[in-house]
């Protein structure tokens, strides 16, 4: 499962997003969500339930606070009807739960903020430091920590700028590509870049200089000396 930077909608608590496997339940209506990505309460899976031999199963919960109506009520008819419920009865249970219950297993990959590094970083730590294979007990306590600074509580995490603040153990490519992207964008939303700039890619050279100093970025074709911008218009 890849994690990548997804930027947080201020308006919202948590911040992290799936994207679920072929065949997943939510098929049917998945085209309600942009680009199909579901809000999640938590950046893994936190809950468990038992399952019908008595296992325990790792479930994820769908954020109910993020879900618009229309979504909400498919989601709560279409698990009623897998389960031979009264769909009223299934969203009051959402209601009570903070959100609906999506099996692990269905899980591809996930994008998250800073909210969701940073409880990705606080589980790493949790497994680093845990007996292994972790009690229950200390399973029970990192639960409650979650649930009561996280999700009942108003935890604000660090933010992140630059791949430099994301936990070594959390990187990988496609992030720090995206991390990239990020800070290109960024860079020429706050520049003074004339639309000439960024057609011609001046603008680009100086935002990848500006974010990778290490390497040096420059035009390929002509040289700036003997290029005036008044000439494109001539």
């Amino acid at each position: 499962m890849i994690t990548v930077l997804k930027t947080a909608d201020n308006m919202t608590k948590h911040d992290t997003w799936v994207r679920l496997k072929a065949g997943n339940p939510y098929e049917p209506i998945i085209k309600l969500f942009p680009d199909g990505m579901i809000p999640m309460r938590d950046p893994f899976p936190l809950e468990r339930v038992t399952g019908p031999n008595q296992e325990q199963i790792a479930v994820w919960i769908v954020d109910l606070q993020r879900l618009s109506s229309v979504q909400a009520q498919a989601i709560a008819q279409l698990t009623a009807a897998a389960h031979y419920a009264d769909a009223n009865e299934v969203a009051a249970e959402a209601v009570e739960r903070g959100g609906f219950l999506l099996t692990h297993s269905w899980i591809e990959s996930m994008e998250c903020g800073p909210e969701g590094f940073q409880r990705q970083t606080e589980l790493a730590d949790f497994f680093e430091t845990a007996p292994q294979p972790p009690s229950a007990k200390a399973w029970r306590e990192f639960y409650n920590s979650q649930h009561d600074r996280w999700i009942e509580g108003d935890e604000v995490p660090p933010p992140i700028n630059t791949i430099e603040d994301i936990d070594p153990r959390l990187r990988t490519p496609e992030l720090e590509e995206r991390m990239k992207m990020h800070q290109v964008n960024q860079f020429l939303a706050d520049g003074n870049y004339s639309v000439f700039d960024v057609l011609t890619g001046r603008a680009m050279v100086d935002a990848l200089n500006a974010i990778d100093p290490n390497n040096t970025y420059s035009f390929v074709g002509f040289d700036d000396e003997d290029f005036e911008d008044d000439e494109v218009y001539e």
